[in-house]
This record gives C-alpha cells, sequence and structure tokens, in this order.
C-alpha cells in the first residue's frame, strides 16, 4: 500500500517525539488519561507552490500539544527544549507554554505549531 505524503510525515513526527517517552495520541484522549501525554492533532495543508513548480508541494501545519502536572515548570522547559530539538532543522516552529484547565484541571500545556514543506 502507498501512503500519502501526509500520512508518513504523521508517523515520522510520531517517531520522533517517541524519544520523550509520553504516551502520544492523535486526538485529545479521555479526561482519565493522566499527564503526561502529547497529542498530534490538526493538520493544515497548503499546495499553493505546486502550481510554480509542476511538483507536488505540500506546506503542511501541524498542532503538537504537549500536557504535563503542574509541579514542575523546569520539567516543563526542558520538555520543550527537547521536542523542538527532536522536530528537527528544517522546520518552522512556533511554541507557547501556558497553565490550562481544558483537560478537567490543571497543567502545564506546551503548544507547538510546526510548519513543513513536503515535496
Amino acid at each position: 500500500m502507498t501512503y500519502s505524503s501526509t500520512t508518513k510525515f504523521l508517523k515520522e513526527l510520531g517517531d520522533r517525539l517517541s524519544v520523550l517517552d509520553i504516551p502520544i495520541f492523535y486526538k485529545l484522549p479521555e479526561a482519565s488519561e493522566m499527564e503526561p501525554f502529547l497529542v498530534i492533532g490538526s493538520v493544515t495543508s497548503d499546495t499553493g507552490k505546486t502550481a510554480l513548480t509542476g511538483a507536488v508541494i505540500e506546506d503542511m501545519t501541524v498542532s503538537i500539544d504537549i500536557f504535563l502536572p503542574n509541579n514542575s515548570r523546569t520539567l516543563v522547559e526542558e520538555t520543550k527544549f527537547k521536542a523542538i530539538r527532536l522536530l528537527g532543522r528544517n522546520t518552522r516552529v512556533s511554541t507557547t507554554v501556558m497553565l490550562d484547565d481544558s483537560i478537567g484541571r490543571e497543567v502545564y500545556h506546551i503548544a507547538i505549531r510546526l510548519t513543513e514543506s513536503i515535496i
């Protein structure tokens, strides 16, 4: 079976981030799932460059959200640093660290937005 470039890219992201030794999900788990956990979430795609070159070029933006206990800011900063390094140098990455209670309890939430061009 031949997989799409999006499927391959998401699998590769999961493989890279597995080094963090944090459970990885592709949708937000039930509230009973305790942190730490990581969610590789929504994907936005833009193929605007394709018309210029003839080859299929896809700029993909992926949301990666890491949820950690709210008891160690040091753990949060170290996890953020490791995740960014694991994502690689060729990507455009933006991150936000916040206290968040959207999962029913207050946790640290590292929100990563990664954009990469896939050919």
